[in-house]
């Protein structure tokens, strides 16, 4: 079977689009460091200091000066030298100092022989191997120099960046503004949590799953709720998002049945970029404007939003944010069973990725339904099966996009 839709867009066409409407939130605030982990640097931040600042140990030992340093020579122990309090003297011949990691070397040593080569005997120690000019000692600014980038503008804040920034003294860093994000979704047969099923209700998991995911982002988000399926109940909510928001998405509703409302009032009172993509899960994926926001409308099945979602709005919100995403890591794995598919649209099946005797391995996760969401938490990863492909076989090698890389 071909389910090719002249009219639907490739998974690259639609992100293309996307991309290319998309453009960074602007403004900016300066936040308090605790604060500033993942946020989006609005401007490059420069070292202010040489980090390290003096010259130390990189471990524990006995500093001297390497003419002294023959194997053999015995020399006198004039002091020591700790973190936080440094030996303020000046080494004579034939003398050492006790040195501690992190510790200040004195101008007058210019290495540092590990603990481990020496013997001790009272306030003398004998050298086991000469002592080479420089060894074990880390040199002023060996990490950062005062003045050079150490972060650049659109930088996600890792914890890494956030020590880096302590250890230059630095407790507050310009950020971008985090962009605006209302969601709500669409469906008479939705029930809260909570409530009793009535006949022909669900209960709603895409708003606790769009939540979750957006929770991973520097963005402010608002949960509208569930909205009836009515023009006029659908109509609000996109005008009081589309007022205040700058990305407005939403579940369901954007295909082209009698109850789905969202993509008529967005093709009559706003903008409409797309609404089909040549994958599945999910299709029905609309895309355009609503009053000041860019708008995503995902497919109502959880799996179709789960996956739309991690391949198209992700890389939005992170432009949003202020840094360029960069495309799904991607890896060859050994198939270990036989996979079908129709050909016409790309499948993103949910598979288990495994290290198996020193290789990728990967299998389904079963049931390929959209509406399966245990699938999704099963798996840890996409299986792609190209397009114009009608599967693959057990033993082939196929393209796999860890989750990890677009969740």
């Amino acid at each position: 079977m071909d389910e090719s839709d002249p009219n639907a867009l490739t998974v690259e066409q639609a992100l293309e689009r996307i991309l290319a409407t998309t453009e960074r939130v602007t403004g900016s605030e300066a936040v308090a460091l605790p604060d500033a982990l993942d946020r989006i640097l609005a401007e490059p931040v420069a070292a202010r200091i040489d980090v390290p600042p003096a010259r130390n140990a990189a471990m524990d030992g006995y500093a001297l000066a390497a003419a002294d340093g023959d194997a053999g020579s015995r020399l006198r122990i004039a002091g020591i030298s700790a973190a936080g309090h440094p030996w303020d003297g000046a080494l004579g011949a034939g003398e050492c100092i006790r040195i501690l990691t992190g510790a200040v070397v004195p101008d007058s040593a210019d290495t540092v022989v590990m603990q481990e080569h020496v013997t001790v005997d009272g306030d003398h120690i004998t050298l086991a191997t000469d002592a080479r000019r420089g060894a074990n000692v880390r040199n002023p600014g060996e990490d950062t120099r005062a003045g050079t980038v150490i972060l650049d503008t659109g930088r996600r804040l890792t914890p890494a960046d956030i020590g880096l920034l302590a250890s230059q003294g630095i407790g507050e860093v310009p950020v971008v503004r985090r962009p605006r994000v209302a969601f709500f979704t669409t469906g008479d047969e939705l029930a809260p949590i909570g409530q009793p099923l009535k006949p022909g209700q669900i209960h709603d998991s895409n708003r606790h799953t769009l939540r979750a995911l957006l929770s991973r982002y520097p963005v402010v988000f608002e949960d509208l709720g569930v909205i009836a399926d009515t023009e006029e109940a659908v109509r609000s909510a996109l005008t009081r998002a589309g007022e205040s928001a700058d990305l407005i998405l939403t579940t369901g509703g954007v295909s082209v049945g009698d109850a789905d409302f969202v993509t008529r009032l967005l093709q009559r009172e706003g903008e409409v970029g797309f609404w089909k993509v040549a994958m599945k899960p999910g299709r029905p994926l609309a895309f355009g404007r609503f009053g000041q926001a860019l708008f995503l409308g995902l497919p109502g099945n959880p799996v179709s939003a789960m996956a739309t979602f991690s391949l198209f709005v992700r890389p939005a919100l992170l432009r949003l944010c202020g840094t360029e995403p960069a495309p799904p890591w991607t890896l060859r794995a050994r198939l270990l069973e036989n996979l079908r598919k129709h050909s016409g649209r790309t499948d993103f099946q949910r598979g288990v990725l495994e290290r198996r005797d020193g290789e990728w391995v990967v299998r389904s996760t079963g049931g390929q339904g959209s509406h399966q969401l245990r699938s999704m938490s099963l798996a840890n990863a996409y299986i792609v099966l190209p397009r114009e492909s009608r599967g693959a076989e057990a033993g082939e090698q196929v393209d796999v996009i860890p989750f990890h890389s677009v969740f």
